[in-house]
């Protein structure tokens, strides 16, 4: 079995070390979502799907690095995988690095930020912290 998230995680970071502009996955609901939250919280520059035939698409991501040509992600785990899930009360949801992180979680209003799920008081699998 496939682990998406954790393809994506590799991914992000070898393009980040080897300062690539772009990656291309295959691309899924959950990933997508994911994704659109590391754009809307600024830890990547943006993203595009593309069709590839046969019912297939393919996620392109932008990444996003700062003057010193870092990669704004400097890191990114996995907590919640397929051998062992992890779920967290809305009261009990990690601020990662004080709040310059993100936790991101999904939940049965959808794939959220942690600031979206304290807001909203729901809790969730924890899927990814970023930093």
């Amino acid at each position: 079995m496939n682990d998406s998230i954790s393809n994506l995680i590799v991914n992000l970071k070898n393009a980040g070390l080897t300062h690539k502009d772009s990656i291309t996955i295959a691309n899924s609901t959950k990933i997508e979502n994911i994704v659109k939250i590391l754009v809307q919280e600024g830890f990547v520059e943006g993203y595009t799907v593309s069709d590839i035939g046969n019912n297939k698409k393919t996620l392109t991501i932008t990444l996003k690095y700062t003057n010193n040509k870092n990669s704004v992600i400097t890191d990114i785990k996995q907590v919640s995988k397929p051998s062992l899930r992890i779920y967290i009360e809305s009261n009990n949801i990690p601020h990662i690095k004080n709040g310059l992180g993100l936790a991101i979680i999904s939940t049965n209003k959808g794939i959220v930020s942690d600031k979206y799920a304290r807001a909203n008081n729901v809790g969730g699998e924890f899927i990814l912290k970023v930093w």
